[in-house]
Order: C-alpha cells, then sequence, then structure tokens
C-alpha cells in the first residue's frame, strides 16, 4: 500500500502545510540524530534533504511527494 498526504483546502491555498512544518522541526534536530536524517530523506523538500537524496541517488516521487521506494 503507497502512503500519501492529501492536504487540505487552507494548506492548498497557504502552500504553508504540515509537512513544511515538521521539517522546520525536524532540521532543529542535531544534524547527527538519525530520526532527523531519516525522516528528511524519505519527506524532506527543502534544501538540506534534496542535497542529502541527491548524494545518495534517491529519486523523488512529486506525486506522493516522498522518497521513491525501490
Amino acid at each position: 500500500m503507497r502512503k500519501f498526504v492529501i492536504f487540505n483546502r487552507a494548506e492548498q491555498q497557504s502552500n504553508h502545510n504540515r509537512i513544511n512544518s515538521a521539517e522546520r522541526l525536524i532540521l532543529q534536530l542535531p544534524s547527527n540524530h538519525d530520526g532527523r536524517n531519516t525522516w528528511l530523506l524519505n519527506y524532506g523538500i527543502l534544501e538540506e534533504a534534496v542535497k542529502k537524496r541527491n548524494k545518495l541517488g534517491i529519486k523523488w516521487d512529486s506525486q506522493f511527494h516522498s522518497a521513491e521506494t525501490r
């Protein structure tokens, strides 16, 4: 089963959503925190997450807003 996020109307209109909010909080964790880096690789959309995925060759699934599963 593939999981994805459906944004509510307010999130769609404002371009601010729970994923962005979570990512900003997660980025405050220490850079060597395992949970932080795992989340960023799987769901992050900001610069640090994109760089981490690119470095590891992990592709992004734009339909489901998450890293592609192999």
